[in-house]
């Protein structure tokens, strides 16, 4: 097997092996969400009891798409780049540590959005594993021994750009959760549509 088969080989380990791990946490997601417990009496406590879930509705749609949109974002990265070594595999691994992690987040804001340690440790985490996205992109455009043949510095340089926006978003979550935790939501609910039209309308015009 020639050199250049056995790295092709290897990054394609990598990149299933990191497909694999995303598809788990967002399968989790909506395990954290549990029918309700209990006898109902009627139709109308069963619906109330489902009402009363609304949080973790929620919680489990804002971030199954902040989950999705980290998933874009390193399909993006990993199809500019042909191979990947010891340092990406590390840093890769760091933040699909943190891909993981979020299904803990998501359930105690869930359980818990009144309550300022529920938005302090979602938006902990949404801003954690922003920077370890944004590590991730500024090793690959710093490193173009990695690069596809054809990539430019362009596109990278693009992808780190767009690697600031959960960060941001974390950090405006965060902010309006310290003045209410339930404010924290407004950014959150919005984080696909917040993040599209920064990355179109801000981060295309730099």
């Amino acid at each position: 097997m020639s050199k250049a088969t056995n790295q092709a080989t290897q990054f394609e380990r990598v990149m299933f092996f990191s497909d694999a791990v995303f598809a788990i946490a967002i399968t989790l997601l909506v395990i954290e969400i549990h029918p309700p417990h209990g006898k109902f009496d009627s139709e109308a406590a069963l619906a109330n009891a489902l009402l009363a879930m609304i949080p973790q509705y929620i919680g489990f749609i804002v971030s199954f798409f902040v989950i999705g949109r980290f998933w874009t974002g390193h399909h993006r990265i990993c199809g500019a780049i042909a191979k990947a070594d010891d340092k990406f595999i590390r840093i890769n691994l760091m933040f699909l540590m943190l891909v993981a992690f979020g299904p803990f987040p998501t359930a105690l804001i869930s359980l818990y959005p009144d309550r300022a340690t529920g938005v302090i440790v979602y938006t902990g985490w949404l801003i954690l594993i922003g920077l370890a996205n944004h590590r991730l992109a500024a090793y690959a455009e710093k490193t173009p021994a990695l690069w596809v043949k054809g990539a430019t510095k362009a596109e990278l340089t693009r992808f780190v750009r767009m690697s600031w926006t959960p960060i941001l978003l974390g950090i405006l979550a965060f902010t309006l959760g310290m003045i209410c935790p339930i404010l924290s939501l407004i950014p959150l609910m919005g984080a696909p549509v917040i993040m599209w039209a920064f990355n179109k309308w801000v981060l295309d015009r730099v």
